[in-house]
């Protein structure tokens, strides 16, 4: 955060800057320094899915370049992000999964989840979505995929 503009508007997910959890009060010290002369903080607000692949999704920009998918249970407002690039299209899945053991096994981060029903859920629609377009790359919140492949770049 400490590359962001303070004059950058910074999103949340629905809920997340009020977490109650001790996780929460644990990490919130970081949280508050990352977030430092900042000024207030803004959440996303997600529309419904027409597809119900997730619980809510938002066009960041209007374009179709970023969208913002809601995919709570880690936290309460836990979002990965979908990126059209030119090296096609990449899933930024945050802390819905940690590992690349628990992405191909499909398992979520456990104990280190709000809501560990929730968190499985948000994490299957993520690796339905995925398996749905295999194209898509994916990067998780803490460790890469080994069979991650190199970017081919698109010519025109």
């Amino acid at each position: 955060m400490r590359d962001v503009p303070n004059d950058a508007m910074v999103f949340t997910g629905p809920g997340e800057s009020a977490g109650k959890s001790l996780i929460h009060r644990l990490v919130q010290p970081m949280t508050d320094k990352a977030l430092e002369g900042k000024g207030a903080l803004h959440e996303w607000r997600f529309a419904p899915d027409p597809d119900g692949a997730f619980e809510g999704v938002l066009d960041v920009f209007g374009d179709g370049s970023i969208w913002a998918l809601y995919v709570p249970g880690h936290t309460p407002g836990s979002t990965a992000y979908l990126a059209r690039t030119p090296d096609g299209p990449v899933l930024f899945a945050g802390d819905a999964c940690h590992t690349a053991w628990g992405w191909q096994h499909g398992v979520e981060p456990g104990t280190y989840s709000e809501d560990r029903p929730r968190s499985a859920d948000s994490l299957a629609r993520l690796r339905r979505f995925v398996a749905k377009h295999p194209r898509i790359r994916v990067k998780l919140g803490h460790q890469a995929l080994p069979e991650d492949p190199p970017p081919v770049r698109a010519t025109l």
